[in-house]
């Protein structure tokens, strides 16, 4: 399983975990029943009464969580319930108007069960933290998204063989000569940049499987990895995730505020919102801040079927993930997170109608088959993640992808798009009624994260998987998301 795949947001359906991907032992041969369940509502927090499929019954979101946090593999005959994750447990929280539920789900066969209110690392959710303070500084006029990214940080990447230009290969991420259009602020922020992604570098991967869980790296030599492969496309004209782009952001940041990246996100957004169990790891911080679930991982070890290869996970330096991979935080602190944030406590109305709206108007990857009437792939989408419901649909967007994923959930089909550090979302539910999300998912060794909300920010979801391996995880995260905002099929 390619080091690439770590905090990014879930991409495309053709590119599935399949037999080869990551994976961990988990006292592999108990765990052939589903999870246990463990649910614990949470008090209101003021705002109006609970709205929607979920205000009353969680039913159906605790089993989508039983799916993924299950050991079943009868053959994939519908009806009865499936997985083959072996997830040790998925912890939940939501939010409908004010009202909070918390729920968890847990695999008998894993040490302990998840705790509701505990930590975790977020992965690829820093990002939307990164874009935030960024586009602050834009509203604060202090930075525009037009800005060259070379003329914010000058020589720092002009001349530097660390963080700009490989001399011996001549390769930059703006090739030399006249004419050659400069790499943006906004570009870096919808991965539209053309620079290659650090974690897809091999010898960068083998570095980090040789020396996890204690690697550390300098923004520096994040950077440099991707500019040592030079330019992948012209500035504006691509969609491809990299992680180098958040890097490169936290040094902007570093360069207009004069703090750290870690101490700006802490100034501007954890503090000012009483995120009292979030943080942001400095790159020498290596310790999972307590109380916290145990995390495994099989990082970079082939799955074999259902048994897979432990690596605890929960203390790791994490500065692999500078700028866009590291913060440490809750479900309840992602859901107020996101909420402050689309509800327009964080940005001036200009820049989050930016954020909103700034969509990645380039496509990625290769169009999804013909499909059946009513299910339709827009490829002229950033992001043409067409997903329909297996169960529902003989058809898919990859040859490998379940036939019966959550056969009994409420939907048709799941696209995304990405914007200026937000993942927009469409649900397509049974009864033909969408649903549009903004949020983000993250992925680190040992940890999964998703954090989605309404553009009302009323209804909002946030759960956390402590491990890394789930072989169908677009399906998996799909059938989540619907079980808690599609009406029952």
């Amino acid at each position: 399983m390619p080091l690439a795949r770590w905090f990014r947001s879930t991409r495309r359906a053709h590119t599935p975990r399949g037999k080869a991907g990551v994976a961990l032992v988990v006292a592999a041969a108990s765990l052939a029943t589903l999870g246990s369940l463990a649910v614990a509502p949470a008090g209101a927090s003021g705002g109006g009464p609970a709205a929607g499929p979920a205000a009353a019954d969680h039913a159906a979101l605790l089993a989508a969580m039983q799916l993924v946090s299950g050991n079943v593999n009868d053959g994939n005959t519908p009806p009865g319930p499936h997985g083959m994750d072996a997830i040790p447990g998925v912890v939940a929280r939501t939010d409908i108007g004010g009202v909070q539920w918390t729920g968890t789900a847990d695999n008998p066969g894993s040490a302990a069960t998840r705790q509701a209110d505990g930590v975790f690392r977020a992965g690829s959710v820093t990002k939307i933290f990164t874009a935030t303070v960024i586009l602050q500084l834009v509203g604060e006029g202090r930075l525009s998204l037009t800005d060259d990214v070379f003329g914010l940080l000058g020589p720092v990447l002009k001349d530097n063989t660390v963080r700009g230009c490989n001399l011996t290969t001549w390769k930059c991420f703006n090739p030399p000569g006249p004419g050659v259009a400069p790499i943006t602020v906004e570009q870096l922020l919808q991965h539209s940049s053309g620079i290659f992604n650090n974690m897809a570098d091999l010898s960068f991967q083998a570095k980090v499987a040789a020396q996890f869980p204690n690697m550390a790296f300098t923004p520096a030599e994040l950077v440099a990895e991707g500019a040592s492969h030079g330019p992948q496309a012209a500035p504006g004209t691509t969609m491809a995730y990299s992680n180098t782009n958040y890097a490169l952001l936290a040094l902007v940041i570093e360069s207009v505020t004069g703090k750290p990246w870690h101490q700006a996100l802490t100034e501007r957004v954890v503090t000012p919102l009483g995120l009292t169990k979030t943080w942001v790891p400095a790159p020498t911080d290596t310790v999972l801040p307590g109380p916290h679930d145990a995390f495994v991982s099989n990082l970079l070890f082939p799955r074999n079927g259902t048994s897979f290869n432990t690596l605890p996970a929960s203390d790791q330096n994490a500065s692999y993930g500078y700028g866009g991979g590291n913060v440490i935080s809750t479900t309840a602190d992602l859901i107020t997170f996101i909420k402050a944030l689309i509800g327009g406590q964080l940005l001036p109305p200009a820049q989050l109608q930016q954020m909103i709206t700034k969509v990645n108007p380039n496509t990625m990857g290769t169009p999804a088959p013909a499909l059946p009437p009513g299910i339709t792939c827009n490829t002229g989408l950033a992001w043409p993640e067409c997903i329909p419901n297996p169960a529902k649909f003989n058809v898919t967007s990859n040859a490998n992808a379940p036939t019966n994923w959550y056969a009994y959930e409420p939907w048709n089909q799941g696209v995304a798009n990405y914007s200026l550090g937000l993942t927009q979302r469409e649900l397509t539910c049974s009864n033909g009624q969408k649903v549009t999300l903004y949020g983000h998912n993250g992925a680190i060794p040992g940890s999964m994260s998703y954090v989605y909300t309404t553009p009302d920010a009323s209804h909002s979801i946030a759960f956390n998987l402590n491990a890394d391996w789930p072989q169908h995880e677009l399906y998996d995260m799909y059938g989540i998301l619907a079980a808690e905002y599609c009406p029952a099929a």
